[in-house]
């Protein structure tokens, strides 16, 4: 079963449950509209996103019967997702889902429709709320980006790969809160006496570029930050480190599956159930000015061994003890 047919199967899963949401002013089930659009691809929100809206299901909202759910994927492009978010705000919606890139685009479109984020950057940094305790608008839900997180992922890879000297760290330039992101990792690595060369990427176009000098520069090792354009690249990137020996680690699920030696963070699909919390909490009246943001409280390490296998790493036992996946 491909991915769109996964997401469809289980939206006709929703339906079957006889669970409906009362409308007192008619007696009438009320149909909840509802959009959701991610600048990323659908590959890469598919898990999540059945985890969000199993949880709906859990909580009672049934496609068909009181909710009307409409998808649609910027697949990594800004203009696809301006254009995509413009048409579902066009469907008179009473609460959009945005994640990533569309966090912003809805954000420019509507002061209004309450909007539930999940979101990889620094929310507050963004202008999307004035802080995460209180939002102050028409956002809230999930912010990704957990600094405590960064350091650690460095500790991980050394703990693996205690001969690393010299890392990379490949981040999108303009991502809100790479600067303190930035400063966390170099504070980290410095006391494990390793240094680091950061590349900052403008845009896709100067992966490539950016992979290749940091090769020339002799690191051992990529930290790869969470966000569009590492996301989208995660195939190269892992191709190019594969080919080069040198170990990747990274913050999401996604970049071990497509082939980076580990990931330390948050659990997606725990955290998009934390969203479909934020939705419900929304559906039956909170002011999304006054809904904290959450940060991810489930934190998961994945070990893909097929890759330490062709790096020569061998993984101690101590962090396969640790991991919640391995990709075998």
């Amino acid at each position: 079963m491909n991915r769109r047919n996964a997401i469809r199967t289980l939206l006709a899963a929703l339906a079957a449950v006889p669970c409906v949401l009362p409308n007192p002013a008619r007696g009438q089930p009320r149909i909840l509209r509802v959009v959701y659009v991610t600048g990323n691809s659908e590959e890469s929100v598919t898990r999540p996103l059945a985890a969000f809206l199993e949880e709906l299901r859990a909580l009672g909202y049934i496609e068909g019967r009181n909710l009307s759910f409409d998808i649609a994927y910027g697949e990594f492009s800004r203009e696809r997702t301006r254009m995509l978010s413009a048409e579902m705000i066009a469907k008179k919606p009473d609460i959009i889902v945005a994640s990533h890139g569309a966090v912003h685009t809805f954000s420019d479109l509507t002061k209004t429709i309450p909007i539930i984020a999940i979101y990889s950057g620094d929310m507050v940094e963004a202008r999307l709320v004035k802080s995460l305790a209180r939002p102050g608008g028409n956002i809230t839900g999930v912010q990704l980006l957990g600094f405590d997180l960064v350091g650690k992922r460095i500790e991980v890879l050394k703990e693996l790969v205690p001969s690393i000297k010299r890392l990379a760290v490949l981040a999108m330039s303009a991502h809100p809160g790479v600067t303190q992101e930035r400063e966390v990792s170099a504070a980290a690595a410095k006391q494990l006496g390793i240094s680091i060369a950061f590349y900052p990427l403008a845009n896709p176009q100067e992966l490539d570029a950016g992979l290749v000098a940091a090769q020339a520069q002799g690191v051992n090792g990529i930290v790869l930050f969470p966000d569009p354009i590492t996301l989208s690249g995660a195939p190269r990137i892992a191709a190019f480190a594969l080919q080069h020996k040198l170990p990747v680690v990274s913050g999401w699920y996604n970049y071990a599956d497509a082939g980076g030696l580990v990931s330390y963070g948050p659990n997606m699909r725990e955290a998009w159930r934390r969203a479909a919390s934020h939705f419900d909490r929304v559906a039956k009246g909170a002011d999304p000015a006054t809904t904290p943001v959450e940060l991810p409280t489930i934190i998961e390490l994945i070990l893909n061994l097929r890759t330490a296998k062709a790096l020569g790493i061998k993984i101690p036992q101590s962090v396969l003890a640790r991991a919640d996946r391995v990709i075998e």
